[in-house]
């Protein structure tokens, strides 16, 4: 985005209004105001409510037909859940490959064909969505929004006998600025230095020429992601700039102090847990649970040179039907590794 381009998204932002132009028509959507936010939920509650009513279908209830004809199945979830895991990987694996350009360009190409096929897999699955409650009750909300919240040139209420509110609606949705851009405008100038100057009172960032409103979804979002950069600069493992103005690096950045935050909770947990000094001094330390969530938790703890044996020892295991501690390569290096020790304290004395 050119210098010229973030003035510009800024000052609308801060604005608060989003000219819609289309049509021969130029309208301005200004903020809602917090009873408007009220009205606006209450024709969402009422709609969704109707449409149950009417017979139509939750989403969740229109996912599970789909399943029963074979439209949406249960290999496309798994599919969907596992390609949000490869990108959540490669995006860690770019952070940590930062410095290795080579290595770089070939994760980044896998993560913009894993992007895609989730697009993909995503769109597939709310196919429809506007004839689930959820999509009907999102449309009329939106609709009753922009009835309330737009104005002509001369700043009056809209006649909507003039356009139609779905195509409004469709203009609308095409003004909102992406995630990309609005991390974009956050981090860097002329936004970042108003933010430091303003982030005590982020009210006075923006326009109140409409009296006070609710903040608008792209100020929302804008204020958000200020935040989380300056979480980013104050913490003790920041990393260097290119990283941070790198979206997909940062991506991995974050999950790796996620996972780093995670594991040293577990371990305290564990710990607690292994406060006899017999289980503490342990080489190994067994934890039983009850539910997949809570074993993926505590696997996450082992290293990845302990992540490793336990693989080798399944495949053992597998491979055998059942195993004694000798069967498993690690052990036998285990018992070597005494033997030697032994030996070399009898050949000192």
């Amino acid at each position: 985005m050119k210098s010229h381009e973030r003035e510009y998204f800024v000052s609308r932002i801060r604005s608060g209004v989003q000219v819609i132009e289309g049509n021969e028509i130029s309208l301005k959507i200004i903020p809602l105001s917090i009873d408007d936010t009220y009205l606006i939920n209450n024709t969402f509650m009422k709609a969704f409510n109707k449409a149950q009513e009417d017979g139509f279908l939750t989403h969740e209830e229109m996912l599970e037909e789909s399943k029963k004809r074979g439209l949406w199945t249960d290999e496309d979830e798994e599919k969907e859940k596992g390609l949000q895991k490869d990108i959540d990987r490669l995006k860690v694996e770019l952070f940590n490959n930062r410095n290795v350009e080579q290595t770089r360009g070939q994760i980044r190409t896998y993560l913009k064909a894993g992007k895609h096929q989730l697009g993909v897999i995503t769109e597939k699955k709310f196919t429809n969505f506007e004839l689930c409650c959820e999509g009907i009750a999102q449309q009329q909300k939106i609709g009753h929004m922009l009835k309330l919240c737009t104005l002509n040139e001369e700043d009056e209420n809209f006649d909507f006998d003039d356009v139609p509110v779905d195509y409004l609606i469709k203009l609308y949705g095409s003004s909102l600025l992406s995630e990309k851009q609005i991390r974009e405008l956050a981090r860097n100038e002329p936004w970042r230095n108003l933010w430091l100057m303003n982030e005590a009172k982020v009210a006075d960032l923006f326009s109140t020429k409409y009296g006070k409103r609710e903040l608008t979804t792209d100020q929302k979002n804008i204020v958000l992601w200020s935040k989380m950069y300056d979480n980013v600069q104050e913490s003790m493992d920041s990393p260097s700039q290119d990283v941070i103005d790198d979206d997909d690096m940062l991506d991995g950045w974050f999950i790796v102090q996620k996972k780093k935050s995670e594991t040293q909770r577990a371990e305290s947990e564990i710990n607690d847990r292994a406060s006899n000094s017999k289980i503490a001094n342990s080489d190994e330390i067994f934890v039983f649970t009850d539910n997949k969530a809570d074993a993926e938790k505590i696997n996450n703890i082992n290293s990845i040179n302990a992540q490793k044996v336990k693989q080798q020892r399944m495949n053992v295991i597998n491979a055998q039907g059942e195993a004694s501690d000798l069967d498993f390569q690690d052990q036998k290096l285990k018992l070597g590794r005494m033997s030697n020790e032994m030996y070399k304290g009898k050949f000192r004395r």
